[in-house]
């Protein structure tokens, strides 16, 4: 065997993928249909940079492994791509029938294979049998590059049309940030044009595709990590806002005679607006029907505030709420703050802490000792 420090690097992507994969689906707290895509695709991965791995380490040649250990994996990423960000974005989207023929490409792929390592095994003897299936396999990494160029530019529209889909706030729908999703898919789909260019020059001049297999071995952790994390957010904040009553809420007691506050701090007491994280002063006024200008003028007479202080003033009760509770203490405190209304976990920060001179952290361990106590 002959190991360099780039294959060494491919093993590690290996190794962790295969155990991030077991220890995932051997998990209770993760049973989601996003998950179960997203372990699939770690596993394509990992199980792809493996097939090549082998030979490349000298266990066997490169062409005993398209004899005896290849398989079309690279078939598999565009459809199981498409499955993990649609039913991560959208959990309870139904699959059409028409969406499983994503995977009929790989399905032919695969009796095409299964074919060739009968002939293999059989010792079939007919040149133009193995010619043409030494053919297919070079169209099979075309085809397949080329499929998960075009998913990958579809799904990045996708994403866009899921932010355009729940720009209007609706307090009874849960809104997941996909920021680090669309990032997520803009560097596979740079790692889909290195495919598409070490393709080329492989079949043009033969050359290493180490500069892929590690890439894959990145994106095998990035996306482990990041799909789990996001996961995990996404599954507390639909817990909090389950076990969230109306009673829960700290509403401002602040009496006012101008007309607009109090339709103000009514949007803000009853419709809960603080929860929509791209609330703006602009927003505010268009519901009023004022001007931002006046809006903002109003609030800093009668509420000697700011908009900004005074929406993130609600948030930070709602989220002192949360963190009062015991029953929430099983919740990360970034869920918290994204389900108090706050756009990010520095902002959360921020504000609590500006607040209550504490972080939420300290504000939670503080609070959940004197229950104790008590």
């Amino acid at each position: 065997m002959t190991f360099n420090l780039y294959n060494s690097l491919i093993l590690a992507g290996i190794i962790q993928g295969l155990i991030f994969v077991i220890v995932v689906l051997l998990s209770k707290k993760y049973r989601s249909r996003s998950i179960y895509f997203l372990m699939a695709l770690i596993l394509c991965l990992t199980l792809s940079n493996l097939m090549y791995f082998i030979p490349d380490i000298g266990l066997v040649t490169l062409s005993e492994m398209y004899q005896y250990l290849y398989l079309p994996l690279a078939a598999l990423f565009p459809p199981i791509y498409y499955f993990y960000v649609i039913t991560f974005l959208y959990p309870n989207h139904k699959i059409a029938i028409k969406e499983k023929l994503l995977f009929l490409p790989f399905l032919i792929f695969l009796v095409l294979n299964i074919i060739y390592r009968v002939g293999v095994l059989t010792n079939y003897e007919d040149a133009s049998f193995y010619s043409f299936f030494a053919k297919t396999l070079n169209f099979i990494e075309i085809f397949s590059n080329i499929f998960t160029i075009i998913m990958l530019v579809y799904l990045l529209k996708k994403s866009f049309d899921y932010e355009k889909r729940y720009k209007s706030f609706d307090v009874n729908t849960i809104y997941t940030r996909i920021n680090w999703l669309r990032i997520t898919l803009f560097v596979l789909l740079i790692i889909a044009f290195l495919w598409s260019y070490l393709v080329y020059k492989n079949i043009a001049y033969g050359i290493s595709f180490y500069s892929l297999w590690i890439s894959m071995s990145v994106a095998i952790y990035w996306l482990g990590y990041l799909g789990i994390y996001k996961f995990g957010i996404a599954e507390d904040r639909k817990n909090i806002r389950l076990q969230t009553s109306a009673s829960m809420n700290s509403p401002k007691t602040d009496v006012t005679r101008n007309k607009h506050v109090l339709a103000f701090e009514e949007l803000l007491k009853i419709n809960r607006i603080y929860l929509d994280p791209n609330l703006t002063l602009d927003s505010v006024a268009t519901n009023l029907n004022i001007s931002s200008g006046h809006l903002s003028r109003i609030i800093k007479t009668e509420l000697n505030t700011n908009f900004s202080d005074y929406i993130n003033s609600y948030r930070v009760d709602q989220a002192k709420a949360y963190l009062k509770n015991p029953e929430f203490s099983k919740y990360t405190i970034t869920a918290i703050g994204l389900e108090a209304g706050f756009n990010s976990k520095s902002a959360f920060y921020t504000a609590f802490k500006k607040a209550t001179n504490k972080t939420p952290l300290a504000f939670k361990k503080h609070v959940l000792s004197q229950i104790n106590i008590v």
